[in-house]
């Protein structure tokens, strides 16, 4: 007798359809699980990346602007020993220059006096109250005795000597005569708590911190600043050997007894100085610990909801076998449904597309917050050259083709006005499947306009609104380059009024501060729009006129004199009358380029305010 045996039968596991249906039943719990452990684990991953990226660009963005405002500082002092330096017949015969000392060294708050050293090491200027001070034992005189050399010197902190409690550094130029032998030395003495006040405005919040270190690794000061102690150092830099200097950037986390702190820093090669900021890693860290747990809450509740819905499907399908194939038919529709969710999980769910490969909307969801071009109806089976500007139509069709075809991501940013107002959107896409793209567009127009408003306190005065110094010295060497590319010329105005400290002295502060607003107004309203007005340091400020002569440059004086002359009506009803000093020097028969026509302007202003002194004496 021959037995046939049906091989399919020991394929079947010998388990009752109840077993079965459990077995399957834990299988799709499993899944949803981890579908929602990694989407947790993703989550957290994307929330301590962006977290991190930003502490990682404020502080990488601030020691860029604090090391941008030191080196102008410094420019601006060096600019004033250069100029000391190369006036006529002062290395031979310096004591008649000796008022430009004491006149530049008032100039600057910062500056606590200038130095003039002769070749022995004696200072010759200013005099000593009881005897002739010998400096030849300090480190900025022995650099340029020793090596002749063109370049500024940047000192460690000192105290000057016995008595004195503020710290001061020193930028110093050797002195050599036309046979390049050693003359002396002209240096700058620097009050580091003065010259620390102008980076304390920097900042964003209180955890960040700022140092200013020597490349030996000594420590300046520190802002917000503290009590000076001689000595202090960073190991950071200190450690270094001289073949394994920093970088010109960077940045890192430092290990502190108070905590973890991130920073980034800037080097100044020029002036020997490394510009650290950093910032307090606690509040970092608690977000991303609340975060941590927010998240973990969610997802354990919606783990416990599949849980629960599984659980209730289940028993069902066991009380209803009949309707098998309809679940087969969901499980489907919930495998659609799963990879279009896991789409959207890689991108920020705001406002969101689906388009097909021929560029039709096939399903649309809108976004919280997010303002619509047009009403919802308008989108659904519209291809998009009709829904969208021709501009951003052309783009994300090339982000259509770029996606399908590569399977590839693909973000960019674009601007409309809606409302009458402009707007600024970002816009990813990522592949469903081979026919669609899901396109998720997110409002970013909040953090343009805090790009913008740093951008604007970077370049701009707080009190009169003008263009500072950074942005006056970008535009003239614009209209440096411009006028001699198209033989235009132009000039340059350099104002400074006359007796403002005395405003300060005997009305206060917040006069002289309105004064100079009302100031800063006048010469607003009395050059064109094409021109450019910016406030340089204290009262003194400067204009750019575009495409004038030395003709049209006097008109504009004299009416800047009458403006400026007329009574300011001040806090209290303080009337007060003031006057200006204006230097002229216009492209290129006073200079041909913006350091010469700065020194020529500020020369004649200076020449002017002599003059009228001397007549009103």
């Amino acid at each position: 007798m021959i037995t046939v045996v049906d091989k399919r039968s020991f394929l079947k596991l010998p388990c009752p359809n109840g077993c079965k249906l459990w077995l399957y039943t834990l299988l799709l719990i499993s899944l949803p699980l981890l579908v929602i452990y990694n989407n947790y684990q993703h989550q957290l991953s994307a929330y301590s990346s962006q977290v991190n990226e930003q502490i990682a660009q404020r502080t990488k963005l601030l020691s860029l602007m604090q090391a941008q405002l030191v080196e102008s500082k410094l420019e601006a002092i060096d600019q004033t020993l250069k100029l000391i330096s190369s006036h006529p017949n002062f290395i031979q015969d310096p004591d008649p220059h000796n008022y430009l000392l004491a006149q530049y060294s008032r100039n600057n708050s910062e500056m606590q006096a200038l130095l003039h050293i002769d070749a022995t090491g004696l200072l010759r200027f200013p005099k000593h109250q009881n005897a002739q001070l010998n400096l030849a034992e300090r480190d900025y005189f022995k650099v340029h005795q020793s090596t002749k050399t063109d370049a500024v010197f940047t000192s460690k902190p000192m105290l000057p000597g016995d008595g004195h409690s503020k710290p001061v550094m020193v930028i110093s130029r050797g002195l050599y005569d036309a046979n390049n032998i050693f003359q002396g030395v002209i240096a700058a003495v620097i009050d580091i708590e003065t010259f620390s006040l102008a980076l304390s405005g920097i900042s964003v919040n209180a955890q960040l911190f700022s140092s200013i270190v020597h490349e030996e690794g000594e420590i300046i000061f520190k802002v917000p600043f503290r009590n000076y102690q001689a000595g202090q150092t960073l190991d950071y830099v200190k450690n270094r050997t001289e073949t394994n200097k920093l970088p010109l950037t960077g940045e890192g986390i430092y290990q502190h007894r108070t905590g973890d702190y991130q920073f980034a820093y800037q080097t100044l090669p020029k002036w020997r100085l490394h510009v650290f900021v950093g910032e307090h890693r606690s509040v970092v860290d608690k977000l991303i610990s609340n975060h941590k747990f927010s998240h973990l809450r969610n997802s354990c509740l919606t783990a416990l909801s599949i849980v629960i819905l599984i659980l209730t499907t289940a028993w069902l399908i066991r009380r209803r076998l009949e309707i098998n194939e309809q679940l087969l038919e969901s499980k489907a529709a919930l495998q659609q449904s799963y990879q279009r969710n896991q789409a959207i999980i890689k991108a920020i769910p705001d406002l969101l597309f689906t388009i097909d490969k021929s560029g039709k909307i096939v399903d649309f969801e809108q976004g919280d917050g997010v303002p619509l071009l047009m009403p919802e109806e308008n989108f659904i089976n519209k291809h998009i050259s009709q829904t969208l500007p021709d501009f951003l139509a052309q783009r994300t069709l090339l982000a259509l083709q770029k996606t399908l075809q590569l399977g590839e991501n693909d973000y960019y940013e674009y601007e409309l006005k809606l409302s009458g107002k402009q707007h600024f959107f970002m816009a990813r896409t990522s592949p469903i499947n081979e026919d669609r793209m899901l396109v998720v567009v997110i409002d970013i127009t909040e953090r343009k306009k805090s790009e913008n408003a740093l951008q604007w306190q970077a370049t701009h005065d707080s009190l009169t609104k003008l263009p500072n110094r950074v942005l006056f010295y970008d535009r003239l060497y614009q209209s440096v380059v411009e006028s001699a590319r198209y033989k235009q010329p132009f000039c340059l105005l350099y104002i400074d009024l006359n007796d403002f400290k005395k405003v300060n002295d005997t009305h206060g502060h917040l006069n002289g501060d309105m004064l100079l607003t009302l100031v800063a107004q006048r010469i607003r309203e009395s050059i064109r729009e094409s021109d450019t007005a910016a406030r340089l340091a204290g009262d003194e400020f400067a204009i750019l006129i575009n495409h004038s002569d030395l003709e049209e440059a006097r008109q504009v004086t004299e009416k800047l004199r009458q403006q400026l002359s007329m009574t300011y009506e001040l806090n209290d009803g303080l009337m007060l009358k003031i006057t200006a000093s204006i230097g002229i020097a216009c492209y290129p028969q006073d200079g041909k380029n913006a350091d010469e026509l700065i020194l020529h302007a500020d020369n004649h202003m200076y020449e002017e305010k002599r003059s009228a002194s001397s007549s009103m004496s």
